[in-house]
């Protein structure tokens, strides 16, 4: 219980404090005009209400999430687990150019594809909702009908529109060692559901494709 308590409130809080200083930049844009002009203005509006959503999201389902019925042991799973959460989150902090007008709408519409994803995939995860390799309830409907990792797969997308808005070689860098840690991090949790539920490997055989339908 104190364990489960203490991996709660940290990302309840920092999901929080994030979304503050989002909310701060939505009232910027919509009550005050100091927003990008024209087909930007709109798009990047987009971007921050889907971020505001996820943010506040994760933070409820964290608070509200069921204990778990089994967990990975050992390290290596959790450094995995918290370094692919971290990693995404780094790309902001990289140096940046202001994107061209046609960068910034295709990087923006892929951030906001890409939350958006995530936001509808939290969703029906609910209260199953885990950072590290745990347990909970086995989901299947919704967007995990038709892939195991749907998050994860909006975590690539919205690395890929950042990788469009500001390319670089660090981001590219970092965006191939997230997506090698997303992929073992799929593994350690496979292997969680599977040794808790006996009807994963029926779903995994109806569900074949981890992230894209009839490809991966």
């Amino acid at each position: 219980m104190i364990y489960d308590l203490a991996m709660r409130l940290p990302l309840a809080v920092l999901m929080l404090y994030n979304a503050l200083f989002v909310g701060r930049d939505i009232y910027v844009h919509l009550f005050l005009g100091r927003g990008p002009a024209g087909l930007t203005y709109g798009t990047t509006l987009a971007a921050l209400l889907a971020t505001e959503a996820y943010l506040l999201l994760v933070a409820a389902l964290t608070l509200v999430r069921l204990r778990p019925v089994r967990k990975l042991s050992g390290v290596v799973p959790r450094i995995t687990a918290l370094a692919a959460g971290l990693l995404p989150a780094s790309l902001a902090w990289l140096p940046k150019v202001a994107p061209t007008p046609g960068r910034q709408i295709a990087g923006t519409l892929l951030l906001v594809g890409g939350l958006s994803l995530a936001v509808v995939s939290l969703g029906w995860l609910g209260k199953s909702f885990s950072v590290m390799p745990e347990a909970r309830r086995l989901v299947t409907g919704g967007p995990y009908r038709l892939v195991r990792h749907p998050v994860y797969l909006a975590t690539a997308i919205q690395g890929a529109g950042v990788i469009v808005l500001y390319p670089s070689i660090a981001a590219i860098v970092l965006y191939t060692v997230e997506l090698v840690l997303q992929v073992i991090r799929m593994g350690y949790e496979e292997r969680v559901l599977r040794d808790t539920f006996p009807e994963y490997d029926e779903y995994a055989r109806q569900t074949s494709a981890r992230l894209i339908p009839r490809v991966y």
